[in-house]
């Protein structure tokens, strides 16, 4: 379970950490079975007695099989009781590194050994184990990740495995039964029942959230777990509770299925997930707001428009009141969010909007959003194992960062008493050039190494503090 500023969520990897909050609006209850009305000539009963299972037990064992354990081992800073600075100023040394270990859920999504659970479950790992409802042990490799949802996919060596087709989370009504399942307290493969209690549930916990809520209890070591339907598909991935304490209070949420389908898709195919991108800073207006301030209708207004972006070369400007794409209506900024994030980079998208009273129709084609491709840069440049983290600068990042220069490539990172270090590299050099030819990418940087012995000398023309000069670097041996 994770934290955020205005809800408590606890973390079903590593345990929680909790606010004070007052629960005086919640109602202690039990669950009970819904009551049908008694049969009356001409009545029809509350609810139709084909939807109220007499049993779970079909489905559990159709699902059960399919659900894991995932152990994932991490190395993390051991802190000094003295503060965090206390070995760096005082004994020039980097901090210790300590073993840590946590234990959550997941779930074959393939035959051939995928594993769906949450990002959380496995961050930072360096070993991931994976046992079965056998008990049967497997070593996962991490196939990719999803921060900015919480997702992770695993694979494993295996065939003809057991597992949970993912169902249609939009076609999910409230009030539905659900099935969740999962490791909780190291308790093994316990099922807990309830209800859809809510849909598109937004928590500020993650970029793109659209939770749904349910009252199946969830407790530390779910995460990563199916939230089932009755028909034995997966429409959630069970990843957070709202608690005052460590225990399910009947409210846990679970990210859905269409949701995770197209990072499960992006990170088969290309080891991270790829997404639209506008380049838009928006807000929601109420029906209220609009009146208040005199605008046509609710929606989402924009509330800066970045230099370049797709939004710009479209014609979208500030203050710009949207209020449907392609056609459908805009809910929410969050709405607008995931309908631009689920575009593929290339499409072009159908925007209305008010400007002041005039409505308008503007044509955005989509582009990747900076923040995939900077992941990516980032992750190419630690493989070339220099000790430095490098990332294709940008406008938008020399701005960020107030930069002296948008070209070349930016340190955004020095590993402590590394390569870089040792060559008086600095986290905020720009590297413009490698031995007098422009770099601009890290596949350009990587292909100007490329073939060079260890331990010989580059240059390296650097831009540190709106200052150019070259640098000599060596190249580890």
């Amino acid at each position: 379970m994770k934290k955020t500023g205005l809800i408590a969520g606890a973390s079903f990897l590593a345990g929680a950490v909790f606010f004070a909050l007052s629960f005086g609006f919640l109602q202690k209850g039990v669950h009970n079975q819904p009551v049908i009305a008694p049969e009356v000539a001409h009545a029809e009963s509350v609810v139709p007695p084909a939807t109220v299972p007499d049993s779970f037990v079909a489905i559990v064992r159709k699902v059960k099989p399919a659900v894991v354990k995932v152990v994932s081992e991490a190395m993390v800073e051991r802190r000094s009781m003295f503060g965090d600075d206390f070995f760096d100023q005082f004994f020039n040394a980097p901090r210790r590194q300590e073993r840590r270990s946590g234990a959550g859920s997941g779930f074959f999504i393939s035959a051939d050994g995928y594993i769906l659970t949450n990002n959380h479950v496995v961050q930072d790992a360096v070993k991931v184990k994976i046992f079965d409802i056998d008990q049967k042990e497997y070593t996962a490799k991490i196939i990719g990740t999803d921060p900015k949802t919480d997702l992770a996919l695993l694979k494993v060596s295996a065939e003809k495995v057991p597992f949970i087709p993912l169902g249609d989370s939009n076609s999910v009504e409230v009030g539905e039964w659900v099935l969740a399942i999962g490791n909780p307290f190291n308790q093994d493969l316990t099922v807990t029942s309830g209800i859809i209690s809510a849909k598109g549930r937004q928590l500020g916990m993650a970029t793109y959230e659209d939770f749904l809520q349910t009252d199946a209890a969830i407790n530390m070591g779910n995460s990563g777990g199916p939230l089932i339907n009755m028909k034995g598909e997966a429409i959630g991935i069970n990843s957070t509770i709202l608690t005052p304490s460590q225990g399910s209070i009947g409210i846990g949420f679970a990210i859905p299925t269409n949701m995770a389908k197209k990072v499960v898709a992006d990170l088969k195919s290309k080891g991270k997930v790829v997404r639209g991108w506008f380049g838009i800073t928006i807000g929601d207006i109420s029906a209220s707001d609009a009146k208040d301030l005199d605008l046509q209708s609710a929606g989402v207004l924009v509330n800066g428009v970045e230099d370049g972006s797709p939004a710009q070369k479209a014609g979208l400007k500030r203050y710009d009141l949207i209020v449907a794409i392609n056609g459908r209506n805009v809910k929410s900024a969050a709405d607008l969010q995931l309908e631009i994030a689920d575009s593929t980079p290339g499409d072009e998208m159908t925007v209305t909007v008010f400007r002041g009273k005039e409505k308008l129709t503007l044509k955005v084609k989509v582009s990747e959003a900076p923040g995939a491709a900077r992941e990516q840069a980032v992750e190419e440049s630690r493989d070339l194992n220099l000790g430095m983290t490098l990332v294709g600068n940008t406008p938008a990042l020399a701005r960020q960062y107030d930069l002296k220069t948008s070209r070349g490539l930016v340190v955004e990172n020095v590993q402590r008493n590394g390569h870089a270090a040792q060559w008086g590299i600095r986290p905020g050099d720009v590297i413009l050039a490698v031995n007098r030819t422009e770099v601009g990418s890290i596949e350009e940087f990587k292909r100007l190494l490329a073939g060079r012995r260890p331990g010989s000398i580059v240059l390296l023309l650097i831009n540190r503090d709106g200052n150019e000069g070259y640098r000599r670097f060596a190249l580890p041996e």
